[in-house]
């Protein structure tokens, strides 16, 4: 099992002192936002082989209210630039010779339908669908993330998040599970690795509140028990996020910002402790 961090959640911190401090820490990885004209994809890759640090994968860069950013969106036009922008960032994973891009369906922050009930999810499953080839041809994982409701308007459980899998129909679309948003939307923290078990390509962290592991009042027993009972030896990132109003704005501004280097630490300090066996 390896553990990583996304690099969104830092805010507006530079990335190489973000890379740094997460290889001083002890990270096996980190995810980076697949934001494609902020990086040089090239450098960072350097820079990952400098600091022994493995780039997993990238979070896919969809927030709304950008709406060429919305694989569901109601407008072909949109859908067909978020398509090829969702295709930049396949290249980009390759480009720092990464495994995965997490896909969120629906734009992030986009918490009501713009269609007929089933419109936005078809127009998600046909933008998905698109995409696969080139995911195919350069050997990436499309991982679909569940989101709350309160995030999302489709794709909210590890149920939702299966028949999408299905639907979209390709070897190289997975899902992943999220303690966050399992605390919102599920029954408990176990049963959803069995609804998804052959289709799990990572997991996300974060404790209810979104701090550090260990900071809310998530039971993480089941969690990792479904871990254990779903043979899940794949890459653990850590999300947590600095307190603040905004779930939204990864920055939250100073004296904000420097716990999310606390949370870092203590949720590694916390996946070694209760993860491994």
């Amino acid at each position: 099992m390896k553990f990583s961090i996304c690099s969104w959640t830092f805010g507006n911190e530079p990335i190489e002192k973000v890379m740094k401090f997460v290889s001083e820490t002890g990270y096996d990885a980190i995810e980076i936002r697949a934001a494609v004209n902020e990086y040089n994809w090239k450098e960072l890759l350097r820079l990952s082989k400098d600091l022994s640090l493995d780039i997993g994968g990238l979070t896919g860069d969809t927030g709304w209210p950008c709406e060429e950013q919305d694989l569901a969106n109601r407008s072909a036009a949109h859908r067909q630039r978020a398509v090829e922008y969702f295709k930049r960032q396949i290249e980009a994973v390759k480009e720092v010779e990464g495994s995965y891009l997490v896909v969120c369906p629906s734009a992030v922050g986009k918490t009501a339908l713009m269609g007929n009930p089933g419109e936005d999810w078809k127009w998600a499953v046909d933008s998905v669908q698109k995409l696969t080839d080139q995911a195919s041809e350069w050997d990436v994982t499309l991982v679909i993330e569940p989101l709350n409701r309160y995030e999302s308007c489709i794709v909210n459980t590890a149920e939702h998040a299966l028949q999408f899998v299905q639907e979209v129909g390709h070897p190289n679309v997975k899902t992943l599970l999220d303690s966050y948003h399992m605390n919102v939307e599920e029954k408990d923290m176990e049963t959803p690795f069995f609804t998804v078990k052959d289709h799990l390509e990572i997991l996300h962290v974060a404790d209810s509140n979104r701090q550090a592991l260990g900071r809310g009042h998530i039971n993480f027993a089941p969690f990792v028990s479904g871990i254990q009972k779903a043979a899940f030896n794949g890459t653990v990132v850590v999300e947590c996020c600095a307190p603040g109003a905004n779930p939204f704005q990864a920055d939250k501004g100073h004296p904000a910002m420097e716990w999310i280097y606390t949370y870092a630490t203590e949720s590694l300090a916390y996946l070694k402790k209760h993860f491994r066996s």
